[in-house]
């Protein structure tokens, strides 16, 4: 099968009950079709991923893809009192993570969004409270006479507001 693009979609996130490893249960997405079940029970170790075999879908086939596609990613650590570097291969279940994570942040900011006026000073984020006495327009004003070197994130396209989101949080 030519696989040529993979979504995680259908997410249900259960924050209570993650302890090692996030619990989730999600669905993978090949070329838009429903293929793989994915989740975790938040104990620690690996995801469960079951694939819908009647419709054709291999799960050794979309985690080589996923490899292949996404290549390695590495992290450092520090151990004996000096920095290392270890690599791993990016497969399904680092995408699927990775993937959760993405939505948990948008979700997160979508919230705050509707709360607060939100903009990042000196790397830190920060906010006002939102009432119903201040439009979008009263607000930019006040704020660009305010903060005038200062970006904020309710009036950027939400793709740099979350680049921005994540850069602070």
């Amino acid at each position: 099968m030519q696989i040529n693009k993979i979504e995680l979609k259908n997410i249900s996130h259960y924050e209570r009950g993650s302890e090692e490893t996030p619990c989730y249960n999600a669905t993978v997405y090949v070329n838009g079709k429903k293929a793989i079940e994915v989740g975790n029970d938040g104990h620690g170790g690996m995801d469960r991923q079951d694939a819908w075999h009647e419709k054709g879908f291999n799960l050794k086939e979309v985690n080589d893809w996923c490899i292949k596609t996404f290549g390695k990613k590495s992290f450092t650590y520090t151990s004996d009192g000096g920095e290392k570097e270890c690599f791993y291969d990016f497969d399904l279940e680092q995408f699927c993570h990775d993937e959760l994570y993405k939505w948990l942040d948008s979700k997160l900011l979508k919230k705050d969004l509707k709360k607060k006026w939100l903009f990042v000073e000196d790397g830190y984020l920060m906010g006002y409270k939102k009432n119903s006495s201040h439009t979008d327009t009263n607000f930019k004003q006040f704020f660009e006479e305010k903060h005038p070197n200062e970006k904020c994130l309710n009036f950027l396209d939400f793709d740099d507001a979350i680049k921005l989101f994540k850069e602070c949080a």
